[in-house]
């Protein structure tokens, strides 16, 4: 889909989110700004991705915010249209809705994603950004607050005392300086975390567990003479999931089970590190 000389940039994070209870792909570009795969928004709201590729093209305001991206799917890497999240609004407007039925199910969908979606993408995007670190070192060797001249001392005597107590305050000053920024931190620190478990959510599958759904996939794709990707599409619906890696680890026991009713003949092993098949005799 991309054109000829297209740059392709690799992004440094690939992530899901819900919105609607749909997936929608976002990336972190390598120059740092967020990014929205086209092809989820638009199999959402029912729209033809050529059609609002060529849009965006047309568009002069955005046209420079598309970009093409190597995104990982389950059927390995793919080059795909993205749009710079700042451009997303713009772009969500010119959807015009006029002339749909008010009945139209996609209409109420693409006002949807017109009202609230960009604010669930920038939700994430802030959640991606790393808290400031502050590079200024507060002195580990404590100054002691100077005792107050006698009376009678001479003028240096004053003066080396007042030299002393403005050393004295403007450590103390730095020191509440630095409490302030490290609990500024901790708290912006306990958000982002916050968001990020929210994005993310309970545990996926181990890497242990997806190697064996790909091998339950090739064994079931052999003897039902199904394809690989018809497999992966029903259990994927079947776990109401963007793709197979992203199944909990939890629900694991009933990935077991799914598999078992894939096989008329055949049943997982009690324990499934063995990877292998037992037949019924």
């Amino acid at each position: 889909m991309e054109e000829p000389n297209t740059e392709i940039l690799i992004p440094a994070i690939q992530d899901t989110i819900q919105f609607q209870k749909k997936p929608l792909v976002v990336v972190r570009l390598p120059d740092g700004q967020p990014g929205v795969v086209l092809r989820w928004v638009c199999e959402n709201l029912h729209l033809a991705i050529n059609g609002q590729v060529e849009r965006i093209k047309r568009t002069e305001v955005i046209a420079d915010d598309l970009v093409y991206v190597r995104v990982q799917t389950d059927g390995g890497p793919q080059i795909m249209p993205t749009l710079v999240l700042r451009a997303v609004p713009y772009w969500l407007a010119t959807i015009d809705t006029r002339r749909m039925e008010k009945n139209d199910p996609r209409r109420q969908e693409i006002l949807e994603y017109q009202r609230n979606a960009v604010d669930a993408l920038y939700a994430w995007a802030a959640s991606m950004k790393e808290a400031p670190i502050s590079t200024e070192l507060v002195s580990d060797e404590p100054i002691s607050k100077p005792e107050i001249p006698a009376q009678g001392a001479t003028p240096q005597e004053w003066l080396a005392y007042n030299r002393q107590m403005v050393k004295f305050l403007e450590w103390q000053i730095s020191v509440e300086e630095w409490r302030g920024s490290v609990e500024g931190r901790l708290d912006s620190l306990e958000t982002v975390t916050g968001r990020i478990l929210q994005q993310v959510g309970p545990p996926r599958i181990t890497t242990e567990h997806q190697t064996l759904v790909q091998f339950y996939v090739s064994q079931l794709s052999n003897i039902t003479k199904k394809t690989h990707a018809t497999i992966y599409a029903q259990l994927k619906t079947a776990f109401r999931v963007p793709r197979y890696d992203e199944i909990p680890e939890s629900d694991w026991p009933r990935v077991e089970q799914w598999f078992r009713l894939q096989f008329p003949r055949q049943i997982l092993p009690e324990s499934t590190t063995q990877g292998e098949f037992f037949y019924r005799g």
